[in-house]
C-alpha cells in the first residue's frame, strides 16, 4: 500500500508536465503596430451601470441611483454589454484569467489553464499588483507579485512573492510595499479607501514604467487589481461608491498615459458590479441571493486601449469568459487555453493565423496564385493580415500535406495534428490510475478476508 501511495503522486506529476513548450515562429506580413506588453486592470466591484452613458443604475426598490462623472475610463474600444456569470470575487477573477465560465480558484492552478501560461510560453514575464483576487493559485502564476495579505482598510498588510523578477523589479516592489503608510496617514472614510486604490495604481504605474525603461526588450503582462471600490460599496453606501469610481477615474490617468505613450495594451474590467436596496443605502452587495441576479451586479466594464485595435463601441452581448481570448488575440497570442468556452471579441485592425503541429511542416501562405510567405516550423503565427481577405494555407511534411482556404473575418487557428490511432498520454495515465485503484481495492479486500 505504501508503494501505491508513492506511485499516485508521481503519475499525477507526469500528467501535469506532459504538455511541453514548443518554439514558435512569427511572420509579420504587413507593418502592423502591435503592443509591446499589456496591463490587465481589474477593479473589484465596479459595475458598468454606474458610469456607462447607455445605462442607468436602479436600486432594488426601483429608484434611480446616481452615476459617476468620468472622463478617462472610456478610452479605445468599449464593450457595451458584458456580464459575469458569477458575481463572486475569487470565481470571477478565475473566469477572467482562464476564459472559462465555470472556473474557480482551483482551475487557475491547472496546466495551460490561464493567460499567464500562454504569455510565459511566448517569453512574457508575469507581474502583479493586487489588493484583492490574490488567492494562492493566482499568486503562483506570477513571476513577481505585490499584494495585500489581508482585507483591512484600517491596517493593511502588504506582502511580496517573487520567483523570477526582472532586474530591479523586486527592489521596486519592496519600495512600494513600504510606501503604503504615507498614502493612508490622516485619512478616513471615503478618502482612505480612495488613497488605498491610488497606492495600488501608482505602484503598478511605477512597475510598468520600470519595465519599459530598464527592460525594454522584455515583454510583460501586468495584472492589477484595486479593491476599495468594492469595499466602499459594501461599507459606505451608494454615494461614496460613486465618488470612489470618480476618484479612480482621476487616478488611473497617469497609468493610461504610460500605456498609450509606450504602445502597451491596457485592458480595464471588473470581477463583478454592485447593487443597492435603495437610494442612500449604507450597504450594497453583489453575491447574496437578493443581489446576485441584478444587472447592476452582473454588468461589468470592458474597455481596451491598444495600438492595433479599432476604437469605438462594440455592441452585442458578451460574457466575462470572452475577456481572456480577446486579450490573447490583441497580443497576437494563440487561444490555447485548456478549458476556455469564451470567444474572441473582434476588435483588431488585422487578423492573425495560428498554426500548430507536433512535427515540422513547410508552411506557406498564398493569396490566389501568389505566395505571400513560407516558413518551416512546428508552430507558426502569421500576423498583420488584412481583414475581409481570402488566403490559402498549405503545409507539407513527413506526415502528409494540408491545405485550407480561409476568409479572414477574424483570427484563425489551425491544428495540423492528425488523430492518433494509439492511446494518448492522458488515456494511458487514466488507465493506470484506474488500475491502481482497482489493485488497491483488491488488496484491502484480501486483508479484510485474512
Amino acid at each position: 500500500m505504501n508503494h501505491i501511495r508513492k506511485t499516485i503522486p508521481l503519475l499525477i506529476i507526469l500528467c501535469l508536465i506532459s504538455n511541453t513548450a514548443i518554439a514558435v515562429s512569427e511572420v509579420t506580413i504587413n507593418d502592423a503596430k502591435k503592443p509591446h506588453g499589456a496591463i490587465l486592470f481589474i477593479v473589484d466591484g465596479f459595475g458598468s451601470s454606474y458610469y456607462y452613458p447607455e445605462f442607468t443604475p436602479i436600486a432594488l426598490d426601483g429608484t434611480e441611483l446616481i452615476k459617476a462623472r468620468t472622463q478617462n475610463i472610456s478610452f479605445g474600444s468599449r464593450i457595451l454589454d458584458i456580464r459575469t456569470p458569477h458575481p463572486v470575487t475569487g470565481i470571477a477573477h478565475s473566469i477572467i484569467v482562464t476564459g472559462f465560465s465555470q472556473a474557480n480558484e482551483e482551475t487557475v492552478g491547472f496546466p495551460d489553464a490561464t493567460i499567464f501560461d500562454i504569455t510565459k510560453r511566448f517569453g512574457y514575464v508575469n507581474l502583479a499588483v493586487m489588493e484583492t483576487g490574490d488567492f494562492v493559485n493566482m499568486r503562483n502564476e506570477q513571476d513577481a507579485i505585490l499584494f495585500a495579505e489581508n482585507n483591512s482598510i484600517e491596517n493593511p498588510v502588504i506582502s511580496m512573492e517573487a520567483k523570477a523578477a526582472p532586474s530591479g523589479i523586486y527592489e521596486l516592489m519592496y519600495d512600494w510595499k513600504m510606501k503604503i503608510p504615507e498614502y493612508l496617514v490622516n485619512r478616513s472614510g471615503e478618502m482612505r479607501y480612495s488613497a488605498f486604490n491610488k497606492w495600488g495604481i501608482d505602484a503598478a504605474n511605477a512597475i510598468a514604467t520600470s519595465m519599459i525603461r530598464n527592460n525594454p526588450s522584455q515583454k510583460f503582462l501586468l495584472i492589477m487589481n484595486v479593491g476599495e471600490v468594492d469595499s466602499g460599496g459594501h461599507n459606505l453606501g451608494d454615494d461614496d461608491y460613486v465618488r470612489l469610481i470618480e476618484d479612480f477615474d482621476r487616478d488611473i490617468y497617469p497609468l493610461y498615459q504610460t500605456a498609450k505613450e509606450n504602445d502597451i495594451a491596457l485592458f480595464l474590467t471588473a470581477d463583478h458590479g454592485m447593487s443597492f436596496a435603495e437610494k442612500d443605502a449604507r450597504r450594497g452587495g453583489h453575491s447574496s441571493e437578493k443581489y446576485s441576479t441584478r444587472l447592476e451586479s452582473l454588468r461589468i466594464p470592458f474597455v481596451i486601449y491598444s495600438p492595433n485595435i479599432e476604437s469605438g463601441i462594440v455592441k452585442g452581448e458578451y460574457g466575462q469568459e470572452d475577456i481572456a481570448p480577446t486579450l490573447l488575440s490583441v497580443l497576437d497570442l494563440p487561444n490555447d487555453l485548456q478549458y476556455t468556452d469564451g470567444s474572441t471579441i473582434n476588435i483588431k485592425k488585422y487578423a492573425s493565423i495560428f498554426v500548430k503541429s507536433k512535427s515540422e511542416y513547410k508552411i506557406s501562405l498564398w493569396t490566389g496564385d501568389q505566395k505571400v510567405s513560407e516558413r518551416q516550423d512546428s508552430e507558426l503565427v502569421f500576423t498583420g493580415l488584412p481583414l475581409k481577405t481570402n488566403y490559402t494555407l498549405k503545409a507539407d511534411g513527413e506526415k502528409g500535406s494540408f491545405e485550407e482556404d480561409l476568409f479572414l473575418d477574424s483570427d484563425k487557428h489551425l491544428d495540423l495534428n492528425r488523430p492518433e490511432p494509439v492511446l494518448n498520454i492522458r488515456m494511458i495515465i487514466a488507465i493506470i490510475l484506474i488500475s491502481i485503484v482497482n489493485i488497491a481495492g483488491l488488496m484491502i479486500i484480501r486483508r479484510i478476508k485474512k
